[in-house]
Parts: structure tokens; C-alpha cells; sequence
């Protein structure tokens, strides 16, 4: 019902869920699908699992178990992303030469050079002291399906003979939930082959060239750029209409063109733009919108800014041609517009509300530059986070699995 700590003398009450200890067991516990203490039967013989590990070299990661018998002593079994392996503490030590290894008459080749092997998760009971973070140096070698494994500490040096399980197995002989089997992902052994590299760095590196390749492709399909500047000057209350900004080449079958609206000291207030991209042969025009607004106050967590005074507008397939660009554009105040009369007085409201102070009777001016040969910066994006996708999962689960 309690639990007391032999360190510092704490007694904590065991049968509460929030206690910490108990909540980082149950956490540890969640990372293996096989439970500490369950008994199962491989190779006539019952087995208890006393001692999970999570270990990791630069490669992968991987579980480790550690099964007793009283009457036969320890074994393990390693599941590695789906395979598993049965392990017998070899007590015959190898004689090695030039080529490998030789165990009981039969040679055994390596299986790549020495790795650092760190335990990231330790839980159960073990014939050692362990604890998360203590490193190894782990040698393998193979002979068929059978390796050999050589772990290297600066007190001791320990062999253990691996020989593959079926899954199926396993999960029969300790009544694994289906669910909580790990799926086979790859058809890799346990320990990573020689001198291989780390593939999350070639896949990072293949998505920073595939980005840059569809950028350069991306700025080849917007061909040559035609541009022009005017501006406009948006009163309150009513729209100014018509306006000609300038003149647009097409030079392609078909471009995009980009449409940007700034403006300059304005605050608490908008404006709306309304474009017409007019062909000259055929009359026919090309609509698009734009919004520009800014708004600032003070509060109770001090001042604040939204919005902005500029605005941008990406025309898609654009026929070849010769266009007119006009503009319409009406500006407004919050919370409510100032209408200017040609005498220069300003007109009440009608409903007889007072007008803001923020709402001044002039006009503001907007400049407005449009070119062709623009670039969809959203669909570039899109290509970037799709080519990180698989990476980036990797990475999260090698983080979530550390």
C-alpha cells in the first residue's frame, strides 16, 4: 500500500496513479509489448520475463528481454522492428583470426565494424547493475541465420549465440495481444550492416535537392517577366472605378501574374481592390481581389497590431497576349466610414450615431505593381513538406521510441 524510499525516506502512497514514480513505470512499461511477467513456453522450457531494455546504436533501436529459469538460468529474446531472435549466453569463448571468428568448428564471419550501443529504457530485474544511458561496444558475426554477438565494458566481455524465431511464435508462447505485436517493416537483422550510413540523413538530403530541383523548375515554367507600376487613390464610402494602372506582355502560352497593393499610413482601416485584367484582342477580362488592412489599439495586455497595409493577388493561367490592368478600389474606417461631399464638408451618419475619429474624409493611395513570371510560392511549399514527410515521421519516432 506504500512505498518507501530507502534514500531519502519518502513514503509514498501506492495506491494513487498521479504518483510519480508509479506514472513513469507505467510510461516505460507502454514502450514494450511484452509485459514484465509473463510466462511463456519456447524450446521446452517455461521462461519468465523479468528485465526489458530499449537500446539504440547510430542506426536503429531495438528491444531486448531477459528471460529466467531457476533450473536453466537466463536467456534473452531481441525483437528488432518485427524479427525476433532467442539469445544463449555463450560461455566457450570464440578464437578469433584474420577472417572472423571460430565457435565449436564453425566460422563465423563479421557482420560490420564495432558499434556504440546505448540502453535509452530500463525496467524489470537484471544479474547486473544497469541503467538508462550505459553504453557497450557491440561487435556481431553470422554464420547462416545464426550471429554471434560480442558486447565490450570496461570490466567485462560477454558473448551471447542469436538464433531467429518465427513472430508467430512468440506471441503464441506469451499470449501477446495481436495489437501490440510489432509489424515486420524491414527484413534487417538485429545490428545494422557494416559501414552503412545513416539513411534519415540521405533522405533529408534528397528533400533539400528535390526542393531546390522544383524551385529551378518552378522559375523556368514562369518565363519572362513584364511589369508595371500605378497606383490609385481609394476614397471613403464609394468606389473609384476604372482606374488604368499600365500594360501586360504575355509572352507564354500562359503565365501567372502577380498583383501587390501597398499602402502608406493608414490605420483602422481597409481597403478593397477589385482587378480587371482585360485582354485588348478579345475584350475579355481576367478578375481578382485584393484586401489590405491594418488595425491597432491598446489593452489590458498593452498595444497591439493586426493585419497589414499591403496585399497580394496571384492570377493563375494566364493566356498569351497584350492585357490592361484596371483597378477599382473603395477604402473604409471602423466603425464607420466619413463620406466627404464635394464642398469639402463630411456627411453625418444617417442612423445618428457620432464618427469615429478614426475616420478621417480623405483617400488613401495605394501603389500597385503588377509583373508576369511569378512564382506560386504555396504550391513550392507544398512540395517541400511532402518530400519531408517521411523523414520527418522517422525522426519522431525515433524520438518517441528513445
Amino acid at each position: 500500500m506504500t512505498l518507501g524510499c530507502a534514500h531519502c525516506g519518502s513514503a509514498l502512497d501506492a495506491t494513487r496513479p498521479e504518483v510519480e514514480l508509479i506514472a513513469r513505470h507505467k510510461r516505460a512499461v507502454a514502450k514494450f509489448p511484452l509485459a514484465l511477467g509473463k510466462r511463456g513456453y519456447l524450446f521446452d522450457q517455461y521462461w519468465d520475463v523479468i528485465g526489458a531494455l530499449k537500446r539504440k546504436d547510430a542506426l536503429d533501436m531495438w528491444n531486448e528481454y531477459l528471460l529466467f529459469n531457476p533450473y536453466v538460468g537466463y536467456r534473452w529474446l531481441v525483437e528488432y522492428k518485427g524479427d525476433w531472435q532467442f539469445g544463449t549466453m555463450v560461455l566457450d569463448v570464440p578464437e578469433a583470426d584474420a577472417d572472423g571468428i571460430v565457435w565449436r568448428g564453425e566460422r563465423f564471419t563479421s557482420a560490420g565494424p564495432d558499434q556504440q550501443v546505448t540502453a535509452t529504457c530500463v525496467i524489470g530485474e537484471f544479474y547486473w547493475r544497469i541503467k538508462a544511458g550505459d553504453q557497450v561496444r557491440c561487435v556481431s558475426f553470422e554464420r547462416g541465420d545464426v550471429s554471434l554477438s560480442c558486447e565490450v565494458t570496461d570490466e567485462e566481455v560477454n558473448w551471447t549465440q542469436l538464433v531467429p524465431i518465427a513472430a508467430r511464435e512468440v506471441q503464441t508462447a506469451f499470449a501477446i495481444d495481436g495489437r501490440k505485436m510489432p509489424g515486420r517493416r524491414f527484413a534487417q537483422q538485429a545490428h545494422a550492416a557494416a559501414g552503412a550510413a545513416d539513411d534519415l540523413l540521405a533522405m533529408f538530403a534528397v528533400a533539400g535537392i528535390g526542393a531546390f530541383l522544383a524551385l529551378v523548375v518552378m522559375l523556368l515554367l514562369a518565363g519572362p517577366v513584364s511589369r508595371t507600376v500605378g497606383s490609385v487613390n481609394a476614397p471613403y464610402g464609394k468606389t473609384r472605378e476604372g482606374v488604368l494602372i499600365g500594360t501586360l506582355e504575355i509572352k507564354r502560352d500562359w503565365q501567372l501574374v502577380s498583383l501587390r497593393a501597398q499602402g502608406q499610413d493608414f490605420d483602422n482601416r481597409w481597403v478593397d481592390i477589385d482587378y480587371s485584367l482585360v485582354d485588348r484582342r478579345t475584350g475579355q477580362a481576367i478578375g481578382g481581389y485584393g484586401l489590405a488592412e491594418r488595425y491597432s489599439g491598446v489593452d489590458s495586455d498593452g498595444s497591439w497590431v493586426e493585419g497589414s497595409r499591403g496585399a497580394e493577388t496571384l492570377l493563375g493561367h494566364v493566356p498569351r497576349g497584350t492585357y490592361d490592368l484596371y483597378v477599382d478600389a473603395e477604402a473604409h474606417a471602423w466603425p464607420i466610414d466619413a463620406t466627404l461631399n464635394p464642398d469639402g464638408s463630411v456627411s453625418m451618419p444617417t442612423d445618428g450615431s457620432q464618427l469615429s475619429t478614426w475616420a478621417q474624409p480623405d483617400a488613401i493611395t495605394m501603389t500597385i505593381v503588377a509583373e508576369t513570371g511569378a512564382l506560386p510560392s504555396g504550391n513550392w511549399w507544398t512540395v517541400l513538406v511532402l518530400l519531408l514527410a517521411w523523414p520527418m515521421a522517422i525522426l519522431w519516432w525515433r524520438h518517441e521510441n528513445d
